[in-house]
C-alpha cells in the first residue's frame, strides 16, 4: 500500500469499462474517438477485459496508447482470419463465428491465453493451477504494452475490480493507494473456471464481473466532492429483443447476467443526491451559534454539492453473434467491434451540447444519446423529479 494521492477538486473526465472478453474491442474503438476528440480520462476504471483496456491507457504516455491498443487486440485476434465466400450470408457468418470460438476454445488466444497442455486442473493443486488455460500470454503482453512506473506515478488514476476467492469480498485495486503490477490486471480478469486465481499479498483472486461487471457504482461512491463526467462503456445491454431461438435465448441470458444494471447503479445515486440536497435545507436555516458547530461541519461536509453526469455507451451488437460472442476473438470480428465503438462515440460526441454542460450543482444525469431514440435521466435535488428513463 502506498500513501493515498491528494487530487485537486475540480471535474474529474472517468472512463468506466465494463467486462466482456472478446466484445472488448469495441472499448477501444470507443476511446480512439474519445482520445481524438480531446476527451481523454484523468481516471479509468475496469473489470476484466475492461481492466485491461484500462491499464494499457492509463499506462501509456497519451500518443501511445491508442497504438498499444492496436497491438493487443490485433495479436490477441490472429487465429482466424480469411471469410469465406459469400461471407455476408447470415447462416455463412454464424458458421464462420461458430468456428472462430470453437477455435480459441481449443488453441487460446495468442498473447492472452493457452489450453494447459499438462491437465492440472483434473486433480487437487494450487490455486494458480486449476483451470483450463494458462494466462502467462497476458503477463508477457501486459510488460510489453504497459508502463506500470507511469500508472504508478499518479498522472491517470487506475481502478481494477476482482473479488477475493477465500472471503466472496469484492475488492478496487486503486492506484492511489495501491502499486499496481500486471497481477492487479490479470486477478480482474481471472474469470474462472477457464482461468486461474491470482495471488496477490498472500490471498487469491478471481475476475471482478462474478460480483459486479462494471466499475460505475464504485466511481459514484468513491467521489462524492468532485464534479464527474463518466463515459461508460457497456458491453452488453440490459435491453434486448424476445428471443425467437433457442440461440438466442443463450446469448439474451448473457445479456441480462453480465449488462451494467446502470439503472440500479443511478437509482442508488439519485437516492444519495436526494438525501444530500434534504440534508443541505435545514443546514442553511440553522442559527449563527450552531454554525460552526463539529456535527454541523461534519453534515455539510457529506452534503456537498456537485454533478454527475453519466454517458452511456453501448454495444448492442448484432444478432449473428450468438452465446458465444464474448469469446470470438477473429481479426474480422474484433474490426467490427472497433469501428461501432468508434461510430457510437462519434454519434456521441456531435451531440455533445446535449450533455457537456448539462448537470447543475447538485444533480445527476444519465444519458444514452447513441441509440436510435436517445434517453435522458436526471434528477434536480430541488425539485426532486426524475424524467424519462435509460437503460
Amino acid at each position: 500500500m502506498k500513501d493515498s494521492v491528494q487530487r485537486p477538486h475540480g471535474r474529474h473526465r472517468v472512463l468506466v469499462l465494463q467486462g466482456g472478453d472478446a466484445l472488448g474491442s469495441y472499448q477501444a474503438g470507443v476511446f480512439e474517438t474519445l482520445h481524438s476528440e480531446g476527451y481523454a480520462p484523468d481516471w479509468v476504471a475496469g473489470t476484466s477485459i475492461g481492466a485491461i483496456n484500462a491499464a494499457i491507457i492509463a499506462g501509456n504516455a497519451p500518443e501511445d496508447r491508442v497504438p498499444h491498443l492496436q497491438a493487443f487486440w490485433t495479436a490477441i485476434s490472429a487465429n482466424v482470419r480469411a471469410l469465406p465466400s459469400g461471407g455476408d450470408h447470415p447462416q455463412i457468418r454464424a458458421a464462420y463465428n461458430s468456428a472462430s470460438a470453437a477455435t480459441a476454445l481449443v488453441f487460446g488466444a495468442p498473447g492472452m491465453f493457452r489450453p494447459r497442455i499438462v491437465p492440472s486442473w483434473a486433480f487437487p493443486g494450487p490455486p494458480d493451477r486449476l483451470s483450463y488455460y494458462d494466462t502467462e500470454p497476458l503477463r508477457a503482453s501486459l510488460l510489453e504494452l504497459v508502463d506500470f512506473d507511469r500508472i504508478n506515478a499518479g498522472e491517470t488514476r487506475l481502478n481494477l475490480g476482482a473479488v477475493n476467492v477465500a472471503t466472496g469480498n469484492f475488492r478496487y485495486f486503486d492506484s492511489e493507494t495501491d502499486t499496481i503490477g500486471p497481477e492487479h490486471v490479470m486477478a480482474s480478469g481471472a474469470l474462472p473456471p477457464g482461468f486461474p486465481a491470482v495471488e496477490i499479498d498472500g490471498e487469491f483472486y478471481w475476475d471482478g464481473g462474478l460480483v459486479s461487471n462494471t466499475p460505475l457504482e464504485h466511481v459514484l461512491a468513491e467521489d462524492q466532492t468532485n464534479d464527474l463526467m463518466i463515459f461508460q462503456v457497456d458491453l452488453f445491454s440490459a435491453i434486448g429483443a424476445m428471443p425467437r431461438s433457442m440461440r438466442a435465448v443463450e446469448e439474451r441470458k448473457k445479456d441480462i447476467r453480465y449488462s451494467s444494471r446502470t439503472r440500479l447503479n443511478t437509482d442508488r445515486g439519485l437516492e444519495k443526491h436526494r438525501a444530500k440536497a434534504l440534508v443541505r435545507r435545514p443546514l442553511d436555516k440553522l442559527p449563527p451559534e450552531l454554525v460552526d458547530d463539529p456535527d454541523v461541519e461534519a453534515l455539510r461536509e457529506k452534503s456537498t454539492q456537485h454533478s454527475v453526469t453519466i454517458v452511456q455507451l453501448i454495444h448492442r451488437g448484432v444478432i449473428r453473434e450468438g452465446q458465444f460472442k464474448d469469446y470470438e476473438f477473429s481479426r474480422l470480428t474484433m474490426t467490427e467491434h472497433w469501428a461501432a465503438g468508434e461510430a457510437d462515440a462519434q454519434r456521441t460526441l456531435a451531440q455533445k451540447e446535449r450533455f457537456l454542460n448539462a448537470a447543475a450543482p447538485g444533480e445527476m444525469r444519465t444519458f444514452d444519446v447513441s441509440r436510435p431514440a436517445p434517453l435522458q435521466r436526471t434528477t434536480d435535488p430541488e425539485a426532486l423529479d426524475v424524467r424519462e428513463d435509460a437503460e
